[in-house]
């Protein structure tokens, strides 16, 4: 994470923390894509119960997602990065208890969903982060050079 901010927001340079929040969190939405992908059977259980509900909601799902991420690292939501964090803890014992299964049900699928999860969780710690919390906190930061 060395080489200083390199992006600007308005007028304040994004530390690299940031930066690269928005890259792993875009990353485990990928990945958490491509996990629904391998698990086509599942896709199909629940379209075929909600054929207008479901497409929809996964399309909203997405677009939440990608908005938070916005919110974050383009709007300095410091509000959204402290739930971020809340949801990742609160997440993380599910995750565990549900390894099992999951693996057994579908491994690619659980392959991909740990692998996005796990993205996240390395995302948002770095969200807190010295330089990221300076920037959060609207702290002046001294200009590029």
């Amino acid at each position: 994470m060395a080489g200083g901010a390199s992006e600007k927001v308005g007028a304040a340079s994004r530390p690299d923390s940031v930066i690269w929040y928005e890259r792993l969190a875009g990353a485990a939405l990928v990945t958490g894509l491509g996990s629904a992908a391998a698990n086509p059977a599942s896709l199909a259980k629940y379209y075929n119960l909600y054929p207008i509900g479901y497409p929809i909601m996964f399309v909203c799902s997405i677009a939440g997602q990608s908005l938070w991420i916005w919110l974050i690292a383009r709007k300095r939501q410091n509000w959204a990065r402290w739930i971020s964090l809340v949801m990742v803890i609160i997440g993380i014992p599910s995750v565990i208890i549900d390894f099992d299964e999951r693996l057994r049900f579908n491994a690619v699928a659980a392959i991909l969903f740990h692998t996005g999860y796990l993205l996240l969780v390395v995302a948002v710690v770095l969200l807190f982060r010295s330089d990221a919390r300076a920037w959060f906190s609207r702290a002046r930061v001294a200009p590029d050079t």
